[in-house]
């Protein structure tokens, strides 16, 4: 009973913390409120420890499919808010082993573990479906988030202009003009943090094309951060962006016009899933 009491008050401390932490991004986006709900219901089924192997079977299968979407969140998307519920799952497993069935099992035990489990199973269904939601060109989504002080700064940069065209130029000149890319940057585990790019003025391409589509979908303007790897180098990883104006879709890649003497600028292309010359995509989002 210590191991569960004393397990259950550092995931609950942990799940507080990030949750006041990541506040602000909570209120933005689904997909992290997924995550942290996740890890929350699991601090709960820490202190429940059934004898019944049906649901300890359900408990192992459930923890396993919570790393794994942590895990997914954590590396293809960028965010380590993953690893939360990968902790949060993995510590119930482990407990599990650790405290054997309870042989003197409650009927109320039952009850609270069948809750909490089928909590899990809606809440991982719900977050399935987050996933899966493919219309992000104009919201937070799962690898670009801002919020109202963003937006008031976004507004700021596109202030003056009426049309599409005239406003993804402005946030593209505001960004080719006002971020420089970071040749110190450790990219081995990266995340977008418009406020560390907006503050620091620097930022790697992930950075760059992220603050871009957030100052146009800010606008209502549908726009992509791409990621892809050349053809003829797959270590060679690159992201850029698309950015659909008037109905037409453009790639932009200002990382590459901060270097070049001659601007990339607005390339338009058939589709904004098409592929490039020089590039694999991997991902749009």
């Amino acid at each position: 009973m210590k191991i569960r009491l004393f397990g259950f008050a550092v995931l609950t401390a942990i799940n507080i913390y990030v949750t006041y932490f990541l506040w602000d991004t909570l209120l933005i986006s689904t997909l992290p409120v997924c995550l942290i709900l996740l890890s929350i219901i699991c601090s709960g089924l820490f202190l429940v420890n059934v004898k019944s192997k049906l649901q300890r079977t359900i408990t192992y299968f459930l923890a396993v499919v919570i790393m794994v979407i942590g895990l997914y969140f954590a590396i293809y998307y960028r965010r380590p808010l993953g690893f939360l519920s990968v902790f949060s799952s993995a510590t119930v497993i482990v407990k599990n082993f650790i405290c054997g069935p309870n042989s003197k099992e409650k009927l109320l035990t039952k009850i609270i573990s069948t809750i909490l489990l089928l909590a899990i199973a809606l809440t991982i269904v719900f977050t399935g479906l987050t996933f899966s939601y493919t219309n992000k060109s104009l919201v937070n989504g799962t690898g670009v988030l801002w919020d109202a002080n963003h937006e008031k700064q976004f507004d700021e940069i596109c202030s003056g202009t009426l049309t599409d065209e005239e406003k993804a130029k402005a946030a593209y000149t505001w960004v080719l003009n006002n971020i420089t890319y970071d040749y110190d940057c450790n990219p081995f585990y990266q995340h977008s943090d418009l406020d560390k790019t907006s503050q620091t003025k620097k930022g790697i391409c992930y950075d760059i094309a992220n603050l871009f589509t957030a100052i146009c979908r800010s606008q209502n303007i549908p726009c992509y951060s791409v990621d892809g790897y050349r053809k003829d180098d797959y270590q060679y990883k690159h992201t850029w962006n698309r950015v659909c104006i008037d109905g037409a879709w453009y790639n932009v890649d200002i990382t590459a016009d901060l270097t070049n003497s001659i601007p990339y600028g607005f390339c338009k292309i058939n589709s904004y899933d098409s592929s490039e010359e020089e590039f694999n995509i991997t991902r749009l989002y």
